[in-house]
């Protein structure tokens, strides 16, 4: 009898370790697109920007992240850090910033004074050095480039946005608490 207890005991805890390691974890990165696109304009080097640029015309997150994870793309895609806010000469100018809503998975500059929203998420928002920004980004993802001098005021209503505060810039950023936002 204690043979078939120890065998029932056995397969429940084979059951709840299989059950257990089924659930997948919870997905609280950024959009490796999104997170992409706001390297792609500080490659210097052409192999590391057309691996970038091709990676993110397939909007596909797997080879987003393959490029992400390109040593090339690492080395040369470069965001600055506050200590120097100058992008390759060649580097794409973001068109402008549409005043009331930006569209899903678009990058864009806003124009002084901007305010501006991108309710499906994934948008790219730059506001450019001495300029006052407020943006909103309602699905998530989203990532907000603050230029020194600048004064920006962002909201991520769907958390997982990426908030880039330059130095000698004013940043006054909320974000849902789940999944987190990356950044001051």
């Amino acid at each position: 009898m204690k043979a078939w207890w120890l065998w029932g005991a056995c397969v429940a805890a084979a059951v709840a370790v299989v059950w257990a390691c089924a659930s997948p974890p919870p997905v609280n990165t950024p959009d490796p697109c999104a997170v992409l696109s706001t390297e792609c304009p500080y490659c210097t080097q052409p192999g590391p920007k057309g691996t970038c640029e091709n990676a993110l015309a397939t909007s596909d997150d797997v080879q987003c992240t393959v490029a992400l994870d390109d040593s090339q793309v690492i080395a040369d895609c470069v965001v600055p850090d506050g200590g120097s806010n100058e992008a390759s000469t060649d580097a794409p100018v973001f068109p402008l910033c549409d005043a009331a809503q930006v569209s899903a998975d678009a990058a864009c500059t806003c124009v002084s004074p901007c305010v501006t929203t991108c309710p499906a998420g994934g948008c790219v928002i730059a506001c450019p050095p001495d300029a006052s920004c407020q943006a909103s980004c309602g699905g998530g993802t989203c990532v907000f480039q603050c230029a020194p001098g600048a004064t920006c005021t962002d909201s991520c209503e769907g958390g997982g946005c990426s908030f880039e505060c330059a130095t000698n810039s004013v940043c006054n950023d909320t974000c849902a608490v789940t999944p987190p936002c990356v950044g001051p």
